[in-house]
């Protein structure tokens, strides 16, 4: 198994989708004893651990509207590591009036500096800043968010244990509250509070529940088809639910699919607005 190449902020699948659950860890950066009750030692570990550099990979989203109607788009991603932090790119190949279209992101390590994103579209021909206060908007109408796609500062949230002994599918977890501390955060985020359950053996989110301050809805995310890359658990499918008022209102589905660790040609030059704007 490679060894990692750091102990840093973790590049993600694809996406920073509420980060604590996309990346799991080969060894904890910490020892964490399966009978912890400190939440924020948990977190941090999580936030802590090891991963793979220099990411590729294939994302498939299928967005279904509460009256069941489906719309497909793929994706092509690309992550690394740098020194103050992380940078992701993808691409939509399809369909084609996205086709080209691609987001940028250069996430911090430093939890007061502002991620930056930015977002380019083939039919207006320029690439667009994304502002903070934008963040929490919907993505391509996903159930994702701007801010999903970036990567969280654990200081930056206070912890609640609300359970040391829960479960998800038969797999022990401990329960987690976080409660944005400014309201910087809760305004970036669009999130009230989020509760995750964070699996003991695997080091990773198995489930989120979110509050949505805007038109008071519940999100509540899944992640599944867990599979070993390098030594580093991955979850290969994520389910995003919005509900509110107890009935859905739409769900998306990303299932990932030839993901690749430690890639050589995953360089700087992959994260720039000019390769952003060449698109596929």
């Amino acid at each position: 198994m490679p060894a990692p190449d750091s102990v840093r902020r973790p590049v993600l699948p694809a996406l920073g989708l509420l980060v604590w659950g996309l990346f799991g860890w080969a060894a904890p950066a910490r020892a964490l004893s399966p009978t912890e009750t400190d939440p924020s030692v948990i977190m941090h570990a999580v936030e802590e651990r090891p991963t793979g550099d220099r990411q590729v990979g294939h994302l498939q989203i299928t967005i279904q509207d509460k009256s069941g109607r489906e719309r497909t788009r793929s994706l092509v991603t690309r992550a690394m590591q740098f020194d103050g932090g992380t940078k992701q790119l993808l691409i939509f190949e399809s369909p084609a009036d996205v086709r080209g279209a691609g987001l940028l992101s250069i996430d911090y390590a430093d939890g007061d500096a502002t991620d930056d994103q930015w977002l380019y579209l083939p039919s207006l021909g320029r690439t667009t800043r994304i502002a903070s206060g934008d963040k929490s908007g919907s993505f391509m109408g996903t159930d994702l968010t701007y801010a999903d796609m970036t990567q969280k500062d654990p200081d930056a949230y206070d912890y609640t244990m609300i359970d040391a002994n829960a479960e998800v599918d038969g797999e022990p977890c401990w329960l987690i509250e976080a409660r944005p501390r400014t309201d910087k955060e809760k305004s970036e985020t669009g999130y009230l509070k989020t509760h995750l359950w964070i699996s003991k053996e695997k080091g990773m989110a198995l489930r989120i529940k979110a509050w949505v301050i805007a038109g008071k809805r519940l999100k509540y995310t899944q992640f599944s088809d867990f599979k070993q890359i390098d030594g580093i658990w991955i979850p290969h499918k994520v389910t995003v639910r919005t509900m509110r008022d107890g009935a859905l209102e739409s769900q998306s589905i990303l299932q990932f699919t030839d993901l690749k660790l430690n890639q050589p040609d995953v360089t700087e030059a992959d994260f720039t607005e000019q390769r952003l704007e060449r698109g596929l």
